[in-house]
């Protein structure tokens, strides 16, 4: 049984699935969501008490997890809070109240294990915060390899400009568009040597109008594109038309399901290294220099002059995300967590 914050759009497809989902009801800004959804939390008690769960997994962050805490007060059931994504570069005030909340109260939740995707917010902030590491466990996000599997059609709007395509599928918010800036300096260096080759950025955000003014700054009107925001299922058309995909982080990176997405699709990727990015594509992609545009654009013109580079690169992180985080590979490493918090509950 899921309970969650809005969502109704999603009834039909819960229904086929056979899966009974409970949608608090929201308003206003969906910066708000979170924290109408925890004073539903006597809901979620009510339901699990009535469903009788085997095991609560609160998912995102400490808000499920206060709901989840208070399920396990009132059902005994073992309790997994599987954490996505921490920063402490917050640039709103939302995002910085929502991490100092976690920072405080997450350790105070009472879990029977703590899934981290990252390795960096483990050693950043969780061990730092006093949560015992023997009740955390790394278990990476997951993507949907079949959904990049053989040949998606090309995107026509990117097929209609060309065959030579860089390409980034990013929400233009600050942190993302900083990294993006230094790609499309690097395509300035780029696109002296291969001037035929443009980036496609697609995405939409409040930093999308200071990247297409450093496009004009820099005079690459014929080189970088910018295709606005697409649904998720029109991303593997967007890879398919592209030969290259630029992956630029401003900041300390964890799991980014951008970055193994990209993997799926079976791209040559160039990435900026930093905090989970290496152990993530392995030596699957070609690392440049973070906030260093030089490096970047070194590493594009190397895979541009290398069209067997390009291919072998491509097939090793389709085969590489394929087998480490796939959705079945994700599920396998739950269920060995859940069975394994059974048996511990069995045995007390």
């Amino acid at each position: 049984m899921v309970f969650t914050p809005g969502g109704k759009q999603f009834e039909q497809k819960e229904k086929k699935l056979g899966i009974k989902v409970y949608h608090c009801p929201i308003f206003g800004h969906h910066a708000f969501y979170k924290f109408e959804y925890v004073l539903m939390w006597w809901k979620a008690v009510l339901l699990a008490r009535k469903f009788k769960p085997d095991v609560i997994h609160a998912q995102n962050d400490v808000f499920p997890g206060l709901i989840g805490k208070a399920v396990k007060f009132f059902t005994g059931a073992p309790l997994v809070c599987a954490v996505e994504y921490l920063s402490d570069q917050a640039v709103s005030l939302n995002l910085k109240l929502v991490f100092a909340l976690n920072k405080f109260l997450l350790p105070k939740i009472g879990f029977d294990a703590l899934v981290s995707w990252s390795n960096f917010v483990v050693e950043k902030f969780f061990v730092p915060w006093g949560i015992p590491r023997e009740k955390i466990l790394l278990v990476p996000g997951a993507v949907n390899v079949e959904a990049f599997a053989g040949k998606p059609v090309p995107n026509a709007k990117l097929a209609s400009k060309g065959k030579k395509w860089i390409s980034s599928v990013k929400p233009l918010h600050s942190t993302n568009a900083m990294g993006i800036s230094y790609i499309i300096k690097a395509m300035a260096i780029v696109s002296k040597k291969h001037p035929g080759w443009k980036y496609a950025i697609v995405g939409e955000g409040q930093s999308k109008s200071m990247l297409q003014d450093l496009v004009k700054e820099l005079g690459l009107e014929k080189n970088v594109f910018f295709f606005g925001a697409m649904p998720n299922s029109s991303v593997p058309g967007v890879y398919s038309a592209s030969k290259i995909v630029a992956h630029s982080f401003a900041f300390k990176a964890t799991t980014s399901i951008a970055l193994m997405e990209s993997m799926a699709a079976g791209k040559a990727i160039v990435a900026t290294e930093s905090g989970e990015v290496r152990p993530t594509v392995g030596d699957t992609a070609l690392l440049a220099k973070q906030k260093d545009e030089k490096s970047i654009a070194s590493a594009l013109n190397k895979l541009i002059e290398n069209p067997a580079l390009r291919k072998s690169l491509g097939a090793a992180a389709r085969k590489r995300v394929k087998k480490e985080y796939s959705i079945q590979a994700i599920v396998s490493q739950f269920e060995n967590l859940y069975s394994k918090l059974l048996k511990e509950k069995a045995v007390r």
